[in-house]
């Protein structure tokens, strides 16, 4: 019986996962909500978080059964209450290496990012417009799947990117011997990362 549950809660998670990941649809919505779509217009949704321009959300009148897990923390995001991304906690790391075998499969071998030193590894791929991201933050043992709608995130990004201060340049550098130190520092400290210091 106890593997007949779970026969049954994979083929749930892999149609569902199909379903979710399906390249023509993922275009054009995620989880039946049309990207760009105004936070007016959904009702249902209830604010969680949120700071200027940019808020989350989530829907308390649907259970989702996502990654074997029934009602898994699923957050829309919006940016100028437009919705532009949706974020998936993952719970297990089988769980992590399947999603990133099945996203693999649909798009293609992803580009691999490597944090050393905040021991951080992010999967990134991109598919007409949509940014995926799968993330495992070693450190906290959290791992969490992100879908990007590109034409507004690329414009927060923007915007934040606009509103860090403008660091005027040096009207005199550092000496020869000051640049020496500070290179075999550099050079000391990626090694240390390396190592996992």
């Amino acid at each position: 019986m106890r593997g007949f549950k779970f026969a049954v809660i994979g083929i749930l998670f892999w149609s569902f996962f199909s379903g979710l990941l399906h390249a023509a649809e993922l275009k054009e919505s995620f989880l039946g909500v049309k990207w760009g779509t105004n936070i007016s217009a959904l009702p249902e949704f209830k604010k969680i978080a949120g700071k200027e321009d940019v808020a989350y959300y989530e829907n308390p009148t649907k259970i989702y059964t996502v990654f074997e897990v029934e009602n898994p923390s699923v957050i829309y995001g919006f940016y100028k209450d437009q919705f532009f991304a949706t974020y998936i906690q993952v719970d297990t790391f089988t769980v992590f290496e399947r999603v990133k075998e099945h996203i693999s499969e649909k798009f293609g071998t992803p580009k691999t990012i490597l944090k050393m030193k905040a021991r951080q590894t992010i999967y990134r791929w991109k598919h007409q417009g949509i940014k995926i991201k799968l993330k495992l933050f070693e450190l906290e043992g959290k791992m969490k799947l992100a879908f990007y709608y590109t034409p507004l995130s690329n414009k927060l990004n923007a915007a934040q990117r606009s509103s860090f201060p403008v660091v005027q340049g040096r009207v005199t550098g550092p000496d020869e011997s000051t640049r020496q130190e500070i290179h075999k520092d550099l050079k000391l400290q990626r090694a240390l990362d390396v190592m996992g210091f």
